[in-house]
């Protein structure tokens, strides 16, 4: 099995069966606990749905922040459920009681973070946790082969984290990170149509406008507290951007200054590779390319780029055998 647990999805690959899960990583819960024991209601999709719709008795979590563990127990009982389900998959072959499962981190996560993700998939019965850095397992799922992935620079672009990382031969040479992602762009949006128009809008409308680079959005008006709708234009989607994109410009720039000078020739070849949901936001590639000078290709499916990596991974074993060997996770 292999798990991408992100700040805003769980992606789950199962061997032999391809990718299983693509959800959102929050979870619906009552406010109140019941003898020391908060219920859980909705898990995923349905729950991410609830935001701002939700009665105040009930609160929706992430339980990852920033590509780090911020609530365990929410997060243990987040997988537990979609490994639950994976495992109910018909299948040719026979179940695994207790699994091994590959599971992508970022690369600048502390050890004290390592040890949350190995605690949460050891409760929830994993017999093995395979940690391996995303910048690994994206450079796989973008098309590379192991013996083919020297100096390749990758950038991920998750919902609360972007990373930059060098990879060689299935090794991180240099990782750096920005605690900004998808997540963030929806909030400038938010604070831009707060500030232009007056008009208060939510995260799930924040979210379809960025992606559709304009559109008619409905909120409230500020200043009436009456329903309004106006016409948000691409530009507009641009400008309240702006400065997100600016800071991940900026990120790419910083691995390219602390680049050893041998990779330089390799990664121009290559360009910047592209992943994760947030590459999908229209014109990022094309700022990069006229910031930097430098080629910037996204990836087919590039929310499904780690999560396509440790399906590799596992076709491969002799590849993984190899990453564990050089990897400072395991």
């Amino acid at each position: 099995m292999g798990v991408d647990l992100g700040s805003s999805n769980i992606k789950i690959y199962l061997r032999n069966k391809g990718i299983i899960v693509n959800e959102a990583a929050v979870i619906a819960r009552l406010k109140k606990k019941k003898n020391g024991i908060q219920k859980l209601l909705v898990y995923g999709q349905k729950a991410k749905e609830m935001i701002n719709r939700e009665p105040k008795q009930i609160e929706v979590v992430a339980p990852i922040y920033r590509g780090t563990v911020a609530d365990l127990i929410t997060a243990e009982a987040l997988v537990a459920y979609f490994v639950k389900l994976a495992n109910e998959i018909p299948s040719n072959y026979p179940k695994i009681l207790k699994p091994r499962v590959i599971v992508g981190v970022p690369g600048t996560i502390s050890d004290v973070q390592k040890r949350a993700f190995k605690s949460i998939f050891s409760k929830v019965g994993m017999s093995k946790v395979i940690l391996v850095e995303n910048g690994v397992l994206g450079v796989l799922g973008s098309g590379f082969k192991l013996e083919e992935s020297n100096g390749v620079l990758f950038l991920d672009i998750g919902g609360g984290k972007s990373e930059v990382s060098l990879v060689s031969m299935g090794g991180v040479v240099i990782s750096r990170s920005l605690e900004m992602g998808g997540n963030d762009f929806d909030d400038s949006i938010i604070n831009y149509v707060k500030m232009k128009y007056g008009l208060l809008i939510g995260k799930n409308t924040a979210e379809k406008v960025k992606m559709e680079m304009g559109g008619v959005i409905r909120g409230r008006d500020l200043e009436n507290n009456l329903p309004k709708s106006i016409r948000l234009r691409g530009e507009e989607i641009k400008e309240a951007t702006a400065l997100n994109v600016k800071r991940i410009v900026n990120l790419v720039k910083m691995v390219l200054d602390e680049m050893p000078t041998e990779m330089t020739d390799e990664v121009l070849k290559k360009g910047v590779i592209m992943s994760g949901g947030g590459s999908l936001f229209p014109g990022i590639d094309k700022s990069i390319e006229e910031e930097i000078k430098i080629n910037a290709i996204v990836v087919n499916n590039p929310d499904l780029g780690v999560v396509k990596g440790m399906g590799e991974l596992w076709e491969n074993e002799s590849w993984l055998e190899r990453i564990k060997l050089i990897s400072n996770f395991n």
